[in-house]
């Protein structure tokens, strides 16, 4: 994407807007920091603001904060993260990206590229899935995992067998280690999709949105907020997003911080200075949510 701009298991049903959630309390709390992380599934949601903002209008007296740290053809192995390194430094990219979401929070969607790779991709993502886990809860994150979901534009064969098997990991990897999964059997419609029919469009993301906000931040009976406001929403939220992602994944990183930083690296310390703006556009949402 280019921003040029114990044992707690959760199944969810929401073709027919049905569900079934063993938890009697939310698993997101209020002023939880939470970073999404994942593939090109998680990075494309970034531009509508179309998942956040379900949650934010849910919620809007918790105050939570999200930051989207997706990043296209992403696995667990963090091999898109690699840049010039080997693929041992795109694990460490990904650890390195939670640490600048400043999450105490983390979201794991991971699967969905694995499940259209095949059957290595899906071989090695049991005790992928299981190390980054267990890498982020001992930088004492909350970690939930959230199932995949299947999108009707792949052909690759037997990807319905994949993507299932991709599934039973994830719900397995939460069962061993008393880390609470989302299971969402969310299936888009012809409308919710892109034209290549791979990702889901903005009205897809908001579909997806609704069919895990009960179990992060609980049901709620308020009535939904109006088409204005809920589009000024998502455009604050869009605003938010395109900060930080220009804030952890600069478009000149090789001459920032790589082998070219000796001809403009003293301008990296101009990056750090998204934070206060990010925190604004924080602000900016709270306020949106709620009015």
């Amino acid at each position: 994407m280019r921003f040029n701009f114990p044992r707690l298991l959760i199944y969810l049903a929401f073709t027919n807007v049905t569900s079934s959630v063993f938890s009697d309390e939310p698993l997101l709390r209020p002023n939880d920091r939470v970073a999404i992380l994942g593939g090109t599934f998680v990075e494309r949601m970034q531009a509508s603001g179309d998942f956040e903002a379900e949650l934010q209008y849910r919620r809007p007296d918790w105050n939570l904060s999200f930051r989207n740290i997706g990043w296209s053809g992403d696995d667990v192995h963090g091999i898109g993260r690699k840049r010039f390194d080997s693929p041992a430094d795109g694990f460490k990219r990904i650890l390195k990206d939670v640490e600048t979401s400043d999450a105490n929070v983390v979201l794991l969607a991971y699967g969905f590229s694995e499940a259209s790779d095949g059957q290595p991709a899906v071989a090695r993502f049991g005790a992928g899935l299981a190390r980054l886990a267990d890498e982020l809860r001992k930088q004492q994150k909350h970690v939930i995992l959230l199932t995949p979901v299947a999108m009707p534009g792949y052909k690759v064969t037997g990807y319905d067998q994949w993507l299932s098997e991709c599934r039973s990991i994830v719900e397995r990897v939460g069962k061993d280690r008393d880390i609470p999964v989302v299971s969402v059997q969310w299936v888009p419609s012809k409308g919710q999709v892109t034209h290549d029919r791979l990702l889901p469009n903005g009205e897809g993301y908001s579909a997806y949105a609704a069919s895990v906000a009960g179990a992060l931040v609980g049901q709620v009976d308020s009535e939904p907020p109006s088409e204005s406001k809920k589009t000024k929403l998502k455009q604050l939220i869009s605003r938010k997003n395109q900060l930080f992602f220009h804030r952890y994944r600069p478009q000149n990183e090789t001459y920032l911080y790589l082998f070219r930083k000796h001809e403009q690296g003293n301008n990296a310390v101009e990056i750090p200075q998204f934070d206060p703006l990010i925190k604004q556009a924080d602000q900016a949402i709270w306020q949106s949510s709620g009015s």
